[in-house]
C-alpha cells in the first residue's frame, strides 16, 4: 500500500474579516478628528489583538506515526484516533500518515526530513522494528528533538531503531520481553506531580501489557542475555535510572506476580519515564497494548495526554 503523506501543518490562519461603511460626503467629520478616532482605533484593535493572542496561547502540532515493522499491534489505530481526540481539548493539532495500514515490507518515509519536521513541536511513536529510514532521515529525527521540540513514544516505540543505539539514548531504553500481556499490574507512582501522572494518587492498578528493558549491551559471551526474546534484535544499550526520571514502575509487592517471567519480589521494572534531550523533552510510557485502553480508558487517555502536553511544552 503507497504511503499516505501527511500534509504539514499550517502555521497561520486568515485574519478576521472587516467591514467599511461610506458616510454621505456632507457627514464626514474633520481631518483632525479622523486622525485622532483612526489613532484610537489602532490602538484598541492591537489592545484587543494582544488579548486574544494572551486568552489563546498557538495550538502545538505533532505528528503521530504508527509504522511497524516487526508486530502490528491491533491498537495503533485507535491510538491514532485517540491522540487526535485528546488534542482537540488539549491544545494540540495531530498529523498522522495512518502508517500502520501499510505492509511491513512496503513502509515508506520519503516524506521524512527536516524541511517537512520543521512544521511541527513534536513527535511521537507508536512503531517497531529497524525502520527503512536513511542515516539522514535518522539524525533528522534526534536533531528535531534535540533543537528543542518533544518526542512521545508509546508502547512498543521500545522496539524501534535496534540497530541505532543513538535513538535508544534518546528514548531511554530498548525492550527485551514482555511481563505479562492483558494482566493487571500495580504501578507506583513515583512522580505524583508529573502531568503525566498527578491524577493518579499514589498507585495505579491497570490492565495491560508490561515491559521488561534490557540493563546493558548485548555480549557474545552471554548470547541469552540482554536479547530482545520475540524477535532476536540485540539490545544495544542499557536502560538506567541514573539516564531518566521515572515516572511509574511495577509495583511487586502489590501485584501478583506469578507466571511474570524474570520478575522477582522487589525487582526494579519501570514503566514510564522522561528524559531531558539537548534542548528538547522525551517522554515514553511502555502501557497502550490493548485497543480499548485507547479508546475507553480515561486514566490511560489522561495518562497519555498529560505526556503529550509535557513533552510539548503546554504544561510543566
Amino acid at each position: 500500500m503507497a504511503c499516505k503523506i501527511p500534509n504539514p501543518p499550517a502555521r497561520s490562519r486568515p485574519g478576521p474579516a472587516f467591514f467599511s461603511y461610506s458616510p454621505p460626503m456632507s457627514k464626514l467629520p474633520s481631518m483632525p478628528f479622523l486622525r485622532r478616532t483612526i489613532a484610537l482605533a489602532l490602538v484598541g484593535v492591537a489592545g484587543l489583538a494582544a488579548l486574544g493572542a494572551e486568552q489563546q496561547p498557538a495550538r502545538k502540532k505533532l505528528l503521530f506515526l504508527t509504522h511497524a515493522g516487526l508486530y502490528k499491534h491491533t491498537s495503533l489505530g485507535p491510538a491514532e484516533k485517540a491522540v487526535i481526540e485528546l488534542g482537540k481539548a488539549g491544545g494540540f493539532d495531530v498529523t498522522t500518515a495512518e502508517g500502520y495500514k501499510q505492509a511491513a515490507e512496503k513502509l515508506d518515509f520519503a516524506f521524512f526530513t527536516p524541511e517537512y519536521l520543521s512544521g511541527f513541536d513534536g513527535l511521537m511513536l507508536m512503531t517497531n522494528g529497524n525502520l527503512p529510514m536513511t542515516d539522514a532521515q535518522k539524525k533528522a529525527l534526534l536533531d528535531f528533538v534535540a533543537s528543542g521540540k518533544g518526542f512521545i513514544g508509546a508502547h512498543c516505540a521500545a522496539l524501534t531503531f535496534y540497530n541505532y543505539p543513538e535513538f535508544g539514548d534518546m528514548l531511554g531504553g530498548y525492550f527485551r520481553r514482555s511481563i505479562r500481556q492483558n494482566a493487571i499490574g500495580v504501578l507506583k507512582v513515583e512522580d505524583p506531580n508529573h502531568p503525566a501522572t498527578k491524577m493518579l494518587g499514589g498507585s495505579w492498578p491497570v490492565v495491560d501489557e508490561f515491559y521488561h528493558f534490557g540493563t546493558a549491551p548485548w555480549d557474545a559471551a552471554r548470547p541469552k542475555d540482554n536479547i530482545d526474546v520475540l524477535f532476536g534484535n540485540h539490545i544495544p544499550m542499557g536502560f538506567s535510572r541514573d539516564r531518566v526520571h521515572v515516572l511509574l514502575s511495577l509495583d511487586t509487592a502489590k501485584t501478583n506476580i506469578e507466571g511474570m517471567p524474570d520478575v522477582v519480589k522487589g525487582g526494579d521494572y519501570p514503566q514510564a519515564w522522561t528524559r531531558d534531550y539537548g534542548k528538547g523533552r522525551s517522554f515514553y510510557t511502555s502501557l497502550g497494548h490493548r485497543d480499548d485502553i485507547w479508546s475507553n480508558d480515561p486514566v490511560f487517555r489522561a495518562h497519555i495526554n498529560g505526556g503529550i502536553r509535557w513533552a510539548l511544552g503546554i504544561e510543566n
